[in-house]
């Protein structure tokens, strides 16, 4: 069922975000905000006057995303509000943040341990099987969380299919993270072996998909070495 979208005046949102601290902005204004009691309120605009999303907003497939990624138990922020602003295209989504680290936090103060490399290459294997293809995986948007577990934020920009993803489009996941060579280059060859060794005896592929998944990867390692 569709999630019902609130109206808020500039008033209301003032109000709402009072005291709030800034996480993230670009010219065109403010995006993130950390309100007092540590939820988060994420702004979307709409950047073209013939988009999609004029229909069906990034704020509305930020909560279906949420939504679905915990029906597959697999840990994500929690979605209280979705509104949409008063006089504008510009929407809104209120949700209670992930608890933990991202790899991009964890990466830059210390490598991660043999037993995090094996749970990172499996919680690959299990967002390939699930369907889940995030465009925007990459060491800020996944999350260590106080119970050892991975999970996902900033979760606008994904397909979740109801199959596991075809071999192309593994291929294309991993890519996404390989974008950040300089977080590939500190997890390091011999972690990222881990990484590769867990994901390939969780997904359990055929041999065409993994020898496939294999050149991919080594292809892509040399050009971000």
């Amino acid at each position: 069922m569709m999630r019902k979208s609130h109206l808020i005046s500039k008033g209301e949102f003032e109000r709402l975000s009072a005291g709030a601290r800034i996480l993230e902005q670009d010219e065109r204004g403010i995006k993130v905000l950390k309100l007092e009691n540590g939820d988060i309120l994420k702004i979307f605009r709409v950047r073209n006057k013939l988009s999609a999303a004029r229909f069906y907003s990034y704020a509305r497939r930020f909560c279906r995303n949420a939504e679905r990624l915990q029906r597959l138990n697999i840990p994500t922020v929690r979605i209280k509000e979705l509104f949409h602003l008063e006089n504008s295209a510009e929407t809104a989504v209120l949700y209670a943040p992930l608890d933990g680290k991202t790899l991009r936090e964890l990466l830059d103060t210390r490598a991660l341990t043999a037993g995090e490399a094996k749970g990172l290459g499996e919680f690959f294997a299990v967002l390939h099987h699930d369907g889940v293809h995030f465009r925007s995986l990459h060491p800020g948007n996944i999350v260590l969380d106080p119970q050892a577990a991975f999970g996902l934020i900033d979760i606008a920009d994904m397909s979740i299919y109801p199959w596991p993803l075809w071999c192309g489009t593994r291929a294309r996941s991993f890519s996404h993270i390989y974008r950040y060579p300089e977080y590939i280059r500190k997890l390091g060859s011999g972690t990222w072996q881990h990484i590769e060794a867990a994901y390939f005896s969780k997904a359990a592929l055929g041999s065409a998909c993994e020898n496939f998944l294999r050149r991919h990867l080594k292809l892509i390692s040399v050009f971000t070495s």
